[in-house]
């Protein structure tokens, strides 16, 4: 293996492979160690029982018999399949789901029984093994990516290398999974390789391939990123090394979104990657503790901090420790409330101390949890002075005023000053608050369970398309489906909602009444005039200025470009491997592309899903706006939104519609030829939803093809479209949510002209209007994905950079 290194290696210090192994391994790694550290099974059980975490192992194939007898439908749906001596990733299959009893491969590809059991026998043959001999296959735990990996949009389970030497953890890089390498985190099949700063915890440099990449492959940079748990996984790395006596040692973690820190596996031959990830020379690093007397695993990672973080590390000003006084009050965060507790400092004793009392409200909110059965001590979470503490409380009688009494296990790194004032005046009894956050919740479940567009749809679309095109005059009469959800119980729900005058809690409030006009609209299904009236109240109405700029829009074409011929069409099928390989580009390895028959419109976006509307037809550009529209638009604000605090944001604010469609068409716009019909088609929807209102669907259909010039298939949709709701569409109605592409484009082309950025749209499923109060919502995370146009503005180029030559 041929390895770049950038100009700053050509001194010293590179650790090539013939001296990794003559140095290194030989001399350090006996072969009996490295024999141990190659048999995964062996490895984790025996560090298992020795307090190391590792994942769950569900069932492992030694013989062939037992592969002819072996049932996959035992296995859960998720798991992942690996052989016991493999190396460098290869033959491991990741099972995500299941199709007609099939896994899939990364969630995507399905493989058969007989498939699996082939690969399954190469792995028994030895054919993923590192010399080639007889191996055992066995199919392990799927464990959570940590919170932490959101933004890097991993394509499967990121993990920490961690170099040991001496006891000494000397280098460590992150490595995250793509599409490239097929959801394996190995830098050489594709993944990325971060370097980490052994000081902090934090990344700096990157690599795939042998090349430095300062991206990921969505855009997001790659310093930076800080990691939880970092002294844990240092010492968890420099422990295994101490127990196990592998002198060279690779240490390879993750982090599991519950149990934190967890061992994948560890590698007595390890890969050199890791110095291109972190731009540093890992030679100079090994001689550097090569001799040095460290006496505990603690001990050396207290030496890799000191020695191999980054300068900074050394000349940062000091951290000042936080100052208690005789009292303080604790905050702890349960799932809907919050409670803030007065409590005494007790460093005189070890353990912190519950009431009984206490403890058993904890307990009823599950915000506490016993350790075990016939123990007194439970495990709590709580945030002292704005440091949170994970907490082993000891359940007691606790003297004086308090319920609480915070022991010297739980005091370090504060320092105490019997003088401090306290706030016992204030706050002498507990306060529970109820937060919003519970209110969200409700709301966020009650916005699911009123799909309006699913409950809209005709379920007799395709059998009314047919009539319809084969008569002109036709008045189609639709069928909707049955509403699950009882609406009347909804709305007791919601009206006895109580918010507050904060910024989240006047979100809520207006989500609130949107919800009670949604019920309204479902409750109105069949009846035209009430539908109008209630659409209107929810998406606006065609107002006489809305359909005078709506023509004055249209008035401006001067001529649309021709369609391209039929034979230059992208079919259904083309256009979903086109999407797939954008939402993969994004790192949107959790959403897929499906074909769908009974559609409106030609492609929708929902629950992690794009849906394409079979035999429709795309021309190059159309699909470009597609893109622009549905992915870069709706995906990319839903994904970001799903990683904020507040279900809100993931579910969508009161008229967020407007903001969200105003912002797809002008994306789309922006990718358009100068003459493309589509840039006109947000204005038609005005005038086609003011007609609706007094006509039936067939001098609808008619004056959308004739007076708007829509194609007779796009008038016929865009008929259907605006008579949702109604059973008998010959009769005067509209639903009106059409109007916000329109109205929606207005709002943002004046926000861009007043100089408004963009990019604060992309932090979930908002409103323009809300713009301010979501301003002061804590806890609110800057977007993750933003389309590759705003990128190049939050990094512009430097002009007096030099070109490369």
């Amino acid at each position: 293996m041929k390895l770049f290194f950038p100009p700053i290696f050509k001194n010293y210090g590179v650790l090539g492979l013939n001296a990794r192994n003559l140095l290194y391994i030989k001399p350090h790694n006996a072969r009996k160690s490295i024999a141990f550290a190659d048999d995964k099974l062996k490895t984790k059980s025996f560090l298992s029982t020795r307090g190391v975490p590792t994942a769950k192992v569900f069932a492992k194939i030694e013989t062939r018999s037992q592969l002819q007898t072996f049932d996959f439908s035992t296995l859960p749906s998720e798991c992942v399949l690996k052989p016991n001596n493999g190396f460098g990733g290869e033959g491991i299959l990741i099972l995500r789901g299941r199709k007609k009893g099939q896994f899939l491969v990364t969630g995507k590809k399905p493989i058969s029984d007989q498939e699996l059991r082939e690969h399954i026998e190469d792995i028994l043959d030895g054919k993923f093994s590192v010399s080639n001999k007889v191996d055992t296959a066995f199919f392990e735990q799927i464990l959570v990516p940590h919170k932490c990996f959101v933004p890097l949009r991993p394509a499967g389970l990121p993990d920490i290398r961690i170099i040991v030497f001496n006891l000494v953890p000397v280098m460590a890089m992150l490595r995250i999974p793509t599409a490239e390498s097929e959801g394996k985190a190995n830098v050489h099949l594709g993944g990325v390789g971060i370097g980490i700063d052994m000081g902090k915890g934090v990344t700096t440099h990157a690599a795939q391939y042998h090349h430095i990449v300062k991206e990921l492959p969505h855009g997001i940079a790659t310093k930076g990123i800080e990691l939880p748990y970092w002294d844990e996984m240092l010492e968890i790395a420099a422990n295994i090394q101490h127990v196990t006596n592998i002198g060279y040692l690779a240490v390879d973690l993750t982090l599991d979104a519950e149990k934190g820190p967890m061992l994948l596996e560890v590698n007595a031959r390890a890969g050199l990657m890791v110095q291109i990830a972190n731009m540093a020379p890992l030679r100079a690093r090994l001689e550097r503790v090569q001799g040095l007397t460290v006496r505990s695993p603690q001990h050396g990672v207290q030496l890799a901090k000191e020695l191999f973080g980054e300068s900074g590390d050394r000349t940062k000003k000091k951290v000042e420790k936080p100052i208690l006084g005789p009292e303080e009050t604790i905050t702890i965060a349960g799932t809907d409330f919050t409670l803030e507790e007065v409590c005494g400092i007790a460093p005189e004793q070890e353990e912190t101390v519950f009431s009984s009392d206490l403890l058993d409200e904890l307990l009823e909110r599950e915000a506490a949890e016993r350790i075990e059965e016939t123990s007194n001590l439970y495990k709590v979470k709580f945030t002292l002075a704005e440091k949170k503490i994970a907490s082993h409380v000891r359940r007691g009688t606790v003297q004086g005023a308090f319920r609480i009494l915070i022991g010297r296990r739980d005091l370090q790194g504060f320092l105490i000053d019997p003088s401090k004032k306290t706030r016992s005046q204030s706050l002498v009894a507990s306060v529970l608050k109820k937060d919003l956050r519970g209110t969200d919740r409700i709301l966020a479940d009650i916005d699911k369970a009123l799909p309006v567009l699913k409950y809209l749809r005709p379920t007799n679309l395709e059998e009314e398309l047919v009539k319809i095109r084969a008569d002109e005059r036709y008045e189609p009469l639709f069928q909707m489906r049955m509403i699950t959800a009882d609406l009347d119980e909804l709305r007791g729900t919601l009206n006895a909602i109580q918010t507050d005058t904060s910024p989240l809690g006047i979100l809520l409030q207006k989500k609130k009444k949107e919800l009670l006009l949604r019920i309204d609209l479902l409750k109105s299904r069949g009846n035209p005039e009430k539908l109008t009236q209630v659409s209107e109240l929810l998406f606006g109405s065609p107002s006489p200025t809305l359909t005078r700029f709506a023509a004055e829009h249209l008035s401006s074409r001067i001529a649309c470009s021709l369609p391209p011929p039929e034979n230059e069409l992208i079919s259904a099928e083309d256009a979903k491997h086109m999407f797939e390989k954008i939402l993969e580009d994004y790192g949107l390895h959790d959403w897929s592309v499906q074909i769908k028959t009974s559609m409106v419109s030609d492609c929708a976006v929902g629950g992690r899903k794009v849906y394409v509307r079979k035999n429709a037809r795309f021309s190059e550009a159309h699909i470009r706006s597609l893109i622009a529209h549905e992915i870069e638009t709706h995906v990319l604000t839903a994904e970001n939104g799903a990683s904020q605090p507040y279900m809100i944001l993931r579910r969508g604010c009161a008229n967020y519609l407007d903001t969200q469609e105003g912002l797809a068409i002008w994306n789309q716009i922006q990718v358009l030829p100068e003459h493309h019909e589509k840039r006109y088609a947000h204005a038609k929807n005005v005038l086609g939803i003011a007609f609706a209102k007094t006509h039936g669907f067939a001098d609808l259909r008619k004056y959308l093809h004739e007076d708007l010039s829509m194609s007779p298939e796009k008038a016929i949709r865009k008929a259907i479209d605006f008579k949702r709701g109604c059973t008998r569409a010959a009769e005067p109605g509209a639903f009106t949510k059409g109007l916000s592409y329109f109205r929606g484009f207005r709002a943002i082309e004046k926000y861009v002209k007043d100089g408004g950025d963009l990019r604060r749209l992309y932090i979930g499923k908002i409103a323009l209007e809300d713009l301010e109060l979501l301003k002061s919502l804590p806890e609110l995370r800057k977007p993750v994905l933003l389309p590759k146009s705003l990128r190049a503005k939050e990094q512009p180029s430097k002009s007096s950079k030099k070109p490369r030559k």
